[in-house]
């Protein structure tokens, strides 16, 4: 009888024994698990932070570069149509009673030149022009001055299912054709750029080519030339930019 109550309880120890160690394993795994998450939250957090931080830099990147271009027309073109209205004005009463009729005009014509330059400068910050012109219009106007600007040959071979983009998607193009031409320009000395589209129903692409002197692709592509300003705004619209040396 004693033999039987030592195994019943040798068997019981065992049990409970077994219990609290699938408990002990169970409690583990739970925690194990809860720490996994903490970590995996923690580490999407800290992703999250720096993607954060990376689209903050590239947003101050993109913005310094707009101000940096509203500055440079402002003073290249209404600054010195602006002077040389003072300039025309100051000469005014130096000349004959019979010159001062044509002088004026002259002076009247500089003040809507700089008028034109200033409304031309407001179209590429505002999308309401884009939204309400279309995007063609736009394009063909930023043509036009980039062209009166710098007397480069530029050529845009239109397509009218480009009106039809996506408000947003439409501006974003804008500025980067934009950034795309200034950077042709400056950097790459070109003098003639053409722009062209591709739109089916899978891809919408905008091909810009120029004959500027740029060969080394990577250098290019480096920060401060305005790629990570194209780039910032192509992926505003789950887009990318890519920059080939055909020569």
């Amino acid at each position: 009888m004693y033999e039987d109550y030592a195994q019943i309880g040798f068997v019981l120890s065992v049990i409970t024994i077994t219990f609290l160690i699938l408990i002990l394993l169970l409690i583990n795994l739970m925690l194990s698990s809860r720490n996994k998450k903490l970590r995996h939250k923690a580490e999407l957090l800290q992703a999250y932070s720096h993607q954060r931080e990376v689209t903050e830099a590239a947003r101050m990147e993109v913005a310094v570069t707009t101000f940096g271009d509203i500055s440079r027309d402002l003073h290249d073109e209404v600054g010195q149509l602006l002077t040389f209205s003072i300039l025309q004005l100051e000469y005014l009463s130096t000349k004959p009673e019979q010159e001062r009729q044509a002088l004026i005009d002259e002076v009247k014509q500089s003040v809507r030149d700089s008028l034109d330059a200033i409304r031309t400068i407001s179209r590429g910050l505002n999308p309401d022009f884009i939204h309400e012109q279309g995007l063609l219009i736009s394009l063909e106007h930023l043509v036009h001055r980039a062209k009166h600007k710098t007397g480069i040959s530029i050529d845009l071979i239109p397509k009218q299912e480009i009106n039809d983009l996506p408000a947003t998607t439409a501006v974003i193009v804008y500025r980067i054709i934009r950034e795309c031409i200034t950077n042709s320009v400056r950097h790459g000395q070109a003098t003639k750029i053409e722009i062209s589209f591709s739109i089916t129903d899978n891809e919408n692409q905008v091909i810009i080519s120029d004959n500027g002197n740029c060969t080394d692709v990577i250098t290019f592509n480096s920060a401060g030339l305005g790629a990570k300003s194209m780039n910032y705004y192509a992926s505003l619209i789950n887009g990318n930019v890519t920059f080939k040396n055909n020569s």
